[in-house]
C-alpha cells in the first residue's frame, strides 16, 4: 500500500503510478498525460504549478519560461516557501519556485 505525501492519504488514485505514463521529457505535448502526477512545474515568476493546471496549456511548457521537478521529494509541495524554494531540475534548472498556485493548492 503506497502512501501519498501530497494527499496524505493511501492508496491515492490521483497519484497512483500508471504504466501509460513516461516522465516528461522535453518535448511539449498538448495534453497532461505524458506528466507524472507528483510533477511540479515552475513559471519564470516563481509560481509552482501542479500537471492539470487551469492556467497553463501542457503544450507551452519548455524552456525558457518554465522547468520542472518530474519526481519531487515528498511534501515538497506543501514545504513550497520564499524560506524552502524548490529549483527546476528539467527544462530551464535556473528557474526555482517560492510559491504555489492557488487553483492547483485548492484541488489538493
Amino acid at each position: 500500500m503506497r502512501y501519498c505525501e501530497r494527499h496524505e492519504m493511501h492508496n491515492c488514485a490521483d497519484c497512483a503510478p500508471r504504466a501509460s505514463r513516461a516522465p516528461h521529457g522535453s518535448a511539449p505535448t498538448s495534453d497532461w498525460g505524458g506528466w507524472p502526477a507528483a510533477a511540479i512545474i515552475v513559471h519564470a515568476s516563481g509560481k509552482a504549478h501542479l500537471p492539470g493546471c487551469p492556467h497553463i496549456d501542457p503544450a507551452d511548457i519548455r524552456p525558457p519560461v518554465y522547468g520542472w521537478v518530474p519526481a519531487p521529494s515528498p511534501g515538497a509541495w506543501r514545504r513550497l516557501a520564499p524560506s524552502h524554494p524548490l529549483r527546476a531540475v528539467q527544462g530551464n534548472t535556473e528557474r526555482t519556485a517560492v510559491s504555489r498556485c492557488e487553483s492547483c493548492d485548492a484541488t489538493r
